[in-house]
C-alpha cells in the first residue's frame, strides 16, 4: 500500500484520483518545471528578490482545486509585495515561524495584524492587502503568487534565503511592465494604497482583540479576518483516538469552495481501528509539528508520534475537518 511518511515543513497532497493515475512509476519525484497535471511531485524553490518561494501544491498538480506555496525571507523594512488585490481568488496567509505584519482594507474598512507562529489572515477576493516581514527569519504558508521568479533556489549551506540579498530587497517596487504582467495571474496593484502604521499591541484599529481574547470567523464570504492561535474555534474529536480541529476557513467563509483547519492529534494506539476514508475532493496535509503517516490507497492518516499537529485543506465542502468537526464537542 503506497505511503508518505511527513516530518515537519513537509507537504503531502492527496488526489481523488486512482492510484494507478496518480503516480508515473518511470518519472522521479524531483522535477524541474511544475506538472501540468496531478502527480506527487517535489522542486526546488524559487528566488523572488531575497524571498524563497516554495511550492507545496500547484493549480496544475491539484486539476486546479487550490495552491499551497510557502514563502521565507528575513526582515525588511519594505513591503513584501506590492499592494494589491486578486478579483477571482481567495487568499489566506498561516504564520509559519518569525513574525510578519499583514494589512487588509475592503469597504473602507482597514485591519492589521502582526502574525506570529500559528496566526492566520484571510483575504477574500477584491480586498486590498500587503505584508511586511518583521523578523530574520520567517516563514508563511498560503495562496501566493509566484509570476516573477526567475531562478531555482539551492544553498550549499541550507540557509532558508539567499542573505547576500540586501534585506530591503522587495517586490514593493515592481515598475508598471511588471505589474501588467502580474494581471495575467489575477493580481491588481493598487499603487494608491498606503497602508496604515498606528498598530498598537500588533493590531489596528485600537477595539480590535488580538491575543487577548476569542476570535470568530467571519460571517459572509467577502469578508476579511484575523484568527490568533488557539483563540479561533476549536473541537475535540474522539474518532480513532483524540483530535483537535481548529477550522480557520469553513464553507462558510470561503461559498463552498475549500476548507482550512489545523488539526493536533496524539500518537495512534495499538488497540485503536482506524477506518477508511474517501472525499470527493483533493486535499492537502503540512506537517507543522511531529510526524505523520499518510496510507493514499486506503486513505488514512495517523500519527507515529506523541504529538503531532498539521494544516489541512480540502476542495470543496466535504472534507476531513469538516467530517471531524460534524461528529466533535465544540
Amino acid at each position: 500500500m503506497p505511503f508518505f511518511s511527513g516530518v515537519a515543513s513537509i507537504a503531502i497532497l492527496a488526489t481523488s484520483l486512482p492510484i494507478a493515475d496518480a503516480y508515473n512509476s518511470s518519472s522521479s519525484i524531483w522535477v524541474d518545471q511544475i506538472p501540468t497535471y496531478v502527480r506527487p511531485y517535489a522542486i526546488r524553490g524559487c528566488v523572488v528578490g531575497q524571498q524563497i518561494y516554495r511550492f507545496l501544491v500547484t493549480g496544475p498538480s491539484s486539476d486546479s482545486a487550490f495552491t499551497l506555496i510557502s514563502t521565507n525571507a528575513p526582515g525588511s523594512t519594505s513591503l513584501g509585495v506590492l499592494p494589491h488585490i486578486h478579483q477571482t481568488h481567495y487568499e489566506t496567509f498561516f504564520n509559519y515561524r518569525g513574525r510578519f505584519q499583514l494589512w487588509t482594507e475592503k469597504y473602507d474598512d482597514e485591519e492589521t495584524r502582526v502574525l506570529i507562529p500559528g496566526d492566520y489572515g484571510a483575504v477574500p477576493y477584491n480586498t486590498t492587502h500587503t505584508f511586511q516581514i518583521l523578523d530574520p527569519d520567517t516563514e508563511m504558508v498560503g495562496d501566493l503568487f509566484y509570476a516573477l521568479a526567475s531562478r531555482n533556489y539551492s544553498s550549499i549551506t541550507s540557509s532558508p534565503y539567499d542573505p547576500s540579498i540586501t534585506s530591503d530587497s522587495s517586490l514593493a517596487g515592481s515598475d508598471s511592465s511588471v505589474i501588467s504582467i502580474l494581471q495575467v495571474f489575477d493580481v491588481y496593484a493598487q499603487l494608491d494604497y498606503s497602508p496604515r502604521r498606528d498598530a498598537i499591541n500588533g493590531t489596528a484599529p485600537s477595539n480590535t482583540t488580538w491575543h487577548t481574547g476569542d476570535n470568530t470567523l467571519a460571517a459572509y464570504s467577502n469578508t476579511p479576518y484575523f484568527v490568533t492561535k488557539d483563540y479561533g474555534p476549536k473541537y475535540l474529536s474522539t474518532i480513532a483516538g483524540y483530535q483537535i480541529i481548529q477550522p480557520l476557513v469553513t464553507p462558510t467563509q470561503s461559498a463552498g469552495n475549500f476548507t482550512l483547519s489545523t488539526i493536533t492529534m496524539d500518537r495512534l494506539l495499538k488497540n485503536v481501528t482506524i477506518q477508511d476514508q474517501n472525499f470527493p475532493g483533493h486535499a492537502a496535509f503540512e506537517v507543522l509539528e511531529g510526524q505523520l503517516q499518510v496510507l493514499l490507497d486506503g486513505e488514512l492518516y495517523y500519527s507515529t508520534v506523541a504529538f503531532t499537529k498539521i494544516l489541512h485543506i480540502g476542495q470543496g465542502y466535504a472534507n476531513l475537518d469538516t467530517t471531524l468537526i460534524a461528529n466533535s464537542t465544540s
